[in-house]
């Protein structure tokens, strides 16, 4: 067993050649951690094997390897759960639920932690502020037939599945007070056998509101950063979400970027409430 485990070491190393970006202690320790968890469940009981080796040869995440599928009732029991929160709660409990702290009224002063860690530093002096849309009527969901149908007026709830997860947006509209747009929950998918960090969930950042697409956001982790995750949704329920991962791409470049994509996409989005 010793020699096989470092048969893999070595397997890393020589099909890793070290670039521009260093392999962090962090990452390397994922590694062995997920080399671990080959070896208290035995080899033969980790599917597709050889596709991690691959998958560690091409660069992908080291979170993303070497894990065990999530199971298809967790999945059901996720999306169950999401749905009903979603139905039974008023906007208050939805918002607090997603850990949005509100006034009554919706204004430049509100938009709070709309970076992760603004450790008192002014909202508008984040680099994300002027690409946000404060005001926002979610037109893609009203002029698109396969989400208005039937009629909604308070709320809408969607799920959006990638290869790899299943994310659930709730979409709240209140024209006194304001809309927010929220992730509700994302899901590892149930076939892939890879894992990936959940996201909190918050509210959104909406970034354009058109008739034929809504392009949102997570938040920053802080006020020079940009977002790490850019999603785009269409009138036709394509669904592509892009990865910021050094967090120096700006909305514009991002949404030029997906757009290239969207057409060819094999992700979807469904509304279930």
């Amino acid at each position: 067993m010793k020699n096989i485990f470092a048969s893999l070491t070595i397997i890393f190393i020589v099909l890793n050649p070290f670039e521009a970006k260093a392999v962090s202690p962090n990452s390397i320790m994922k590694l062995f951690q997920g080399f671990k968890k080959i070896f208290t469940k035995g080899v033969d009981e980790i599917p597709d094997l050889g596709k991690k080796i691959e998958d560690l040869k091409v660069g992908k995440n080291l979170e993303e390897v070497v894990i065990p599928p999530s199971n298809l009732d967790d999945a059901k029991n996720f999306s169950d759960e999401v749905l009903s929160q979603t139905q039974e709660l008023d906007n208050l409990g939805l918002l607090d639920a997603h850990n949005v702290k509100r006034t009554k009224e919706k204004n430049i002063d509100q938009l709070f932690d709309v970076v992760d860690s603004l450790t008192g530093e002014s909202v508008t002096s984040a680099i994300i502020y002027p690409f946000i849309q404060t005001e926002w009527q979610g037109k893609v969901f009203r002029s698109s037939k396969i989400f208005n149908k039937p009629n909604f007026d308070s709320r809408i709830l969607l799920k959006c599945e990638t290869n790899l997860e299943d994310f659930y947006f709730t979409a709240l509209f209140n024209k006194k007070k304001g809309e927010w747009f929220l992730l509700s929950g994302n899901f590892t998918n149930k076939k892939q056998g890879i894992y990936k960090p959940k996201l909190r969930r918050q509210e959104l950042l909406v970034l354009e509101d058109s008739d034929e697409y809504l392009y949102f956001s997570n938040k920053p982790k802080g006020i020079k950063k940009f977002p790490n995750k850019y999603f785009l949704i269409n009138s036709d329920a394509k669904f592509i979400l892009n990865l910021n991962i050094d967090e120096k791409i700006d909305p514009n470049i991002s949404k030029k970027e997906m757009f290239k994509k969207i057409k060819n996409t094999n992700f979807f989005c469904s509304r279930i409430l």
